[in-house]
């Protein structure tokens, strides 16, 4: 589960081509209107299958420069693109993703696809619902807007998945970055297997490529993968030292590549010269070297106006993503040019160096927009919790301390790293339901009715409704819905009993009332530890699993730091659990 890319949450791209006209009009008149149906060139082809598995829904691709109708897929929302070719263009020519046309609850989004090389301007269009519906008056001025029946599309509405306009656009511009960085990556392999066929000087080259791109996954940020690659680079390159270094970005303090905190120079080996003079010699050579491999040998290295004695070889390559300079890869004075027989660097090591640079670029790339989308995420988890709290104003910060709780528990019954970060996230969302839960009942400043009672015990099946469409969330629907099951039955939604209600929502459950019973509500004050303590210890065996009790008393005096603790100094970023180890 990310903590939390991918990658990002899933959204819907549905295809355009009006149905109506397909049922009104011969095939022949639909391809006079729309410059005629033909096959998706397959690099297309690919990254639209791409888009479907990510978006999982289907899209249509339109040719802005001919009017073509690409691609179409069946949809439950019908719509005519013919009239937006026009804006098709535009956004071709502009190269982002634009929503065309807005009237809520639907927004036409275009996604251009002209940075995959495919020789014209196509672009993918798609019709999301931006808000629920519940009438077909919300929908009237929209099916208006967009040509439709608006019985037709109310009930179309509700089969669809909801996204804010906002996100919709971030994850537009997202997935087009992805999909170019996949032609990019697609582009060095075919290189790479063009090389196999290569005489023997290349065979070093590749086994290098093979070793990267096999131990990429090994690295968890921007300054592990250099570390690691500058390790695995010294296996085939015969340097003394290398070494990258970062290009100095536009805010102050800040580089292109991420090697650490206020770092900007990386090495590996005995390097001959001092950091700060290292990174003044790639500045100095920087025009020579923004676009091409420089190679350097002693017949340049030994003139009078050479400024670094010390520096007698030298492979130096920009490193370089989407037009943009990030830094350069280095590598310093040949093993073997202290011996007898002096030894430079040649075009098999300058070819190495290069390639493996691309294929670092590249994936040092993709981990920062993977750090990104997991920051998206977060931020989105983040927002539901704050939802939760800004409805229910007397359980504020109970979903960040139910998590917490959880995870010291599940620690303490050894589950695994996995389970640790799926309770974590279920922890923070398990109450998500009571959006659905009236103000006025959640609010309530006496006791509840039963009536009230059971509109209250509906928040579990609302909280997993809510978050089902979610592919990255599967993991925690279990806790959401049975996190107010009982041990004996008499719980709530399901009724399970014991074992067959999963571990997670069992500990959970235990959090949940810990912090439930110890906090103030709007009918009653917090209960005093030793009743608190009373209830939990009578309720083992009957309301909640033995064993989760029994590992809440042995971790009692952390859960007390917890609850002590300000939520708010907590959540600094992903959603990584706070763990004792």
């Amino acid at each position: 589960m990310p903590a939390l890319v991918p990658p990002y949450p899933p959204t819907a791209f549905v295809p355009l081509l009006s149905q109506d006209i397909l049922a009104q009009e011969s095939p022949v008149d639909v391809s006079a209107k729309l410059g005629g149906v033909r096959a998706c060139p397959a690099r297309l082809e690919v990254a639209i299958r791409k888009l479907e598995r990510t978006f999982d829904r289907p899209f249509s691709l339109v040719c802005a420069d001919t009017g073509e109708l690409v691609r179409t897929s069946p949809a439950i929302l019908h719509y005519d693109v013919y009239n937006h070719l026009s804006v098709l263009k535009e956004v071709a020519q502009r190269g982002t993703p634009e929503i065309i046309e807005e009237e809520s609850p639907l927004a036409l989004l275009a996604i251009p696809l002209d940075s995959l090389e495919c020789g014209q301007d196509y672009v993918a269009v798609a019709l999301f619902v931006t808000a629920l519906v519940s009438c077909e008056t919300e929908i009237a001025q929209a099916a208006k807007v967009f040509d439709m029946d608006a019985s037709r599309a109310l009930a179309a509405v509700r089969q669809i998945e909801v996204w804010p306009v906002r996100l919709l656009t971030q994850v537009a511009e997202i997935s087009l970055e992805n999909l170019t960085q996949d032609l990019a990556v697609s582009k060095m392999r075919n290189q790479r297997d063009e090389a196999i066929a290569h005489a023997d000087d290349t065979y070093v080259e590749l086994d290098l490529l093979h070793r990267i791109t096999g131990q990429l996954h090994v690295a968890q940020n921007e300054a592990t993968l250099w570390q690691d690659a500058l390790r695995w680079l010294s296996d085939s390159i015969p340097a003394q030292c290398l070494a990258v270094v970062a290009r100095q970005a536009e805010n102050p303090g800040e580089y292109e590549l991420q090697l650490g905190d206020s770092v900007d120079v990386l090495t590996y080996g005995e390097c001959p010269i001092d950091l700060n003079s290292l990174i003044e010699f790639t500045h100095r050579l920087n025009p020579k070297i923004s676009k091409r491999t420089m190679v350097l040998s002693r017949a340049e290295t030994s003139l009078p106006t050479w400024y670094y004695p010390t520096v007698r070889e030298l492979i130096c390559v920009p490193l370089n993503q989407a037009d943009r300079q990030q830094g350069w890869l280095l590598a310093l004075n040949h093993r073997g040019s202290e011996q007898a027989e002096l030894k430079e660097f040649g075009s098999v090591e300058s070819q190495l160096l290069a390639s493996a640079g691309t294929i670092l670029s590249v994936h040092s790339s993709n981990l920062r927009r993977f750090s990104d989308q997991e920051q998206l995420f977060s931020s989105a988890v983040h927002a539901l919790t704050s939802a939760i709290d800004a409805k229910d104003r007397y359980t504020s910060g109970h979903s960040d301390r139910v998590a917490r709780v959880s995870v010291c528990l599940a620690e303490h019954l050894g589950l695994s790293k996995e389970e640790i970060e799926t309770i974590y996230l279920g922890g923070l969302l398990h109450d998500i339901g009571k959006i659905g839960i009236d103000d006025q009942v959640l609010n309530k400043p006496g006791e509840l009715t039963a009536e009230e009672f059971e509109h209250i015990k509906q928040h579990p099946q609302f909280g997993y409704d809510i978050l089902k469409g979610v592919r990255q969330l599967d993991n925690i629907l279990p806790l959401v819905l049975h996190h107010h099951e009982s041990w004996d039955g008499m719980g709530y939604p399901h009724h399970l009993r014991g074992n067959e209600i999963p571990l997670l929502a069992r500990i959970v459950a235990v959090a949940d009332a810990y912090d439930a019973m110890g906090s103030d509500r709007p009918y009653r004050k917090g209960m005093p530890v030793e009743k608190l303590d009373a209830i939990l210890r009578n309720g083992a065996g009957q309301q909640w699993d033995k064993n989760v009790v029994e590992a809440f008393f042995a971790v009692r005096e952390e859960i007390r730091e917890i609850s002590a603790t300000d939520p708010n100094n907590v959540l600094t970023g992903g959603l990584a659990p706070v763990s004792k180890s």
